[in-house]
């Protein structure tokens, strides 16, 4: 489904392309292809490749161990298909389209027809926002890429998206650096935020997220520097603080009505991709990792001796969003799935956990890509653990998951106080179903520390066969620990040789998953 809906993306805009002058001096065609059409659709194919069952089922949510595979394994191991990378282009095409966005609210020829669906200088910052998301998904996954800039066009090392019929075009790109990457998604969200003009008209129609709030989308553009700064801040804090500071002032998230969050149809057809996988392609290829069970039960992660290897934070105390995540099994228990070494060990498990029915289940289940919890999370660590804003985050984690205010009351009475790993550990059971950004926090603060780490043997308890089932994570790599980065997809060695060299000789292991990025200092 994903793979022809790029292809009727790829082939509209190839199409748009290729219109002749003829086509746009017809009085009886439109000038302008519908924006909102154009926006929603490449916003629609990114969430989707974002968050599906390829780029993050089989890569980023069995990596951090939220789920594992219940059958074919590699990718829990840590050896990713050709597929999964090439998820590189599909954010590129789709980009591309993002690109024409703010070419058509650009140019004298076009502008006013695109104003028909907003105003120009807001279309234009939504989808700068929206892009700098993308692009920060991108650079976090792969390190060094070809990137775009509005804001910037004429610096040299920013050469993506160049359209033939507006720039020179470049089939070539150089790969801009990480700390030029980073500097510019940050400048970009400033910008964009300050151009938003909240008395003129949003993209109503084509904006999934917001639904042309305007005030919104100042708050997500803040929100996303809050996430980016503090994940940079380690290697360059003057800029880190100095967004950080104007993010707060300009003002971020403060409640689950400021979530960003596209949500899918309640049809099969436009379905979440997920309820998509087990409904209508009938595949049930996931279960609820052993690691993530354990931390939401209140357990230890034990070895095959019975002896913890990590210790849970939140120690005997079961997690009231449990029973939202996780099915139980057919005996009532919540028993995660292990990193196992191939299909013929997981054909003998017949005791692991299904994900939660809010996920899979439910057609127009909304991905969110940031939230409110996740800006209390961070508001606490530059606050020193402050007690008030970790408190609040799992409140709003809770109450975004529907957790009874009864529950919710009687476990954040019990927490244990607020420090690096309370509060980092949250913060990682809040990121649930955004693995990308747990992923990040993990290569940033080492939280959270309840995983499975390559050649660790663990015991798995299963009350219904009254049996302890020992197992060792075996890597298909010689690595230690989760990969920090993903390789660059194949056809780049041959449609851009040159660039993607320079971009692998600056890593410190070359092209491989444990070669950390440049703000990967922990």
């Amino acid at each position: 489904m994903k793979t022809i809906k790029s292809i009727i993306i790829f082939a509209l805009l190839a199409f748009i392309g290729a219109c002749d002058v003829d086509y746009f001096d017809n009085p009886n065609a439109p000038q302008t292809p519908p924006t909102t059409a154009v926006f929603n659709d490449a916003v629609e194919e990114m969430v989707s490749d974002f968050n599906d069952v390829w780029f993050s089922g089989r890569f980023t949510m069995v990596i951090m161990q939220y789920w594992n595979q219940s059958e074919y394994g590699d990718e829990d191991r840590y050896v990713f298909r050709d597929a999964q990378k090439e998820t590189w282009q599909e954010f590129y095409w789709n980009l591309e389209n993002l690109r024409k966005v703010i070419q058509y609210n650009t140019d004298e020829d076009t502008k006013d027809a695109a104003a028909a669906y907003g105003a120009n200088v807001n279309q234009i910052a939504i989808t700068r926002i929206i892009m700098a998301w993308s692009f920060n998904i991108l650079a976090d996954t792969w390190g060094d890429i070809p990137y775009y800039s509005y804001g910037s066009p004429d610096d040299p090392d920013f050469q993506a998206l160049k359209l033939a019929d507006v720039d020179e075009e470049i089939l070539s790109p150089v790969y801009a650096p990480q700390s030029k990457i980073y500097a510019d998604i940050l400048k970009e969200l400033d910008e964009a935020a300050a151009m938003i003009d909240v008395n003129q008209a949003g993209l109503e129609s084509g904006d999934n997220l917001y639904h042309g709030d305007m005030a919104q989308w100042i708050l997500f553009a803040n929100s996303l520097r809050l996430r980016v700064a503090l994940k940079i801040r380690g290697v360059n804090a003057a800029l880190a603080n100095q967004h950080i500071t104007d993010a707060q002032s300009g003002g971020v998230f403060t409640g689950n009505a400021d979530n960003a969050a596209f949500q899918y149809e309640a049809k099969d057809a436009n379905a979440n991709r997920y309820y998509y996988n087990y409904h209508v392609d009938n595949r049930s290829d996931f279960a609820i990792g052993h690691s993530f069970t354990e931390l939401l039960s209140g357990e230890n992660l034990l070895d095959t001796n019975g002896v913890a290897f990590a210790t849970n934070p939140f120690p005997g105390m079961v997690d009231p969003r449990i029973g939202i995540f996780i099915q139980p099994n057919d005996s009532g228990d919540y028993i995660g799935m292990p990193i196992v070494e191939g299909s013929s060990v997981s054909a003998t498990i017949k005791w692991e956990s299904l994900p939660g029915s809010a996920i899979i289940d439910v057609p127009d289940w909304a991905v969110t890509l940031m939230e409110f919890a996740e800006v209390e999370f961070i508001l606490s660590e530059l606050n020193g653990w402050d007690q008030t804003h970790y408190e609040n985050g799992v409140r709003a984690s809770m109450e975004k998951w529907g957790v009874p205010a009864a529950d919710i009351d009687a476990y954040v009475a019990a927490l244990p106080a607020a420090s690096e790993a309370t509060v980092l550990t949250q913060k990682f059971i809040a990121l649930y179903m955004d693995p990308h950004t747990a992923w990040q926090e993990y290569r940033r603060s080492g939280y959270p520390q309840m995983i499975v780490k390559p050649h660790q043997n663990f015991l798995i308890n299963v009350p219904k066969y009254n049996e302890q089932a020992k197992f060792v994570f075996v890597p298909l790599l010689d690595v230690d620990d989760l990969p920090a980065r993903m390789q660059y997809p194949p056809f780049e060695q041959s449609l851009n040789q040159v660039n993607r060299k320079a971009a692998v000789d600056k890593l410190s292991n070359g092209d491989n998953i444990d070669s950390k990025l440049w703000w990967d200092v922990n």
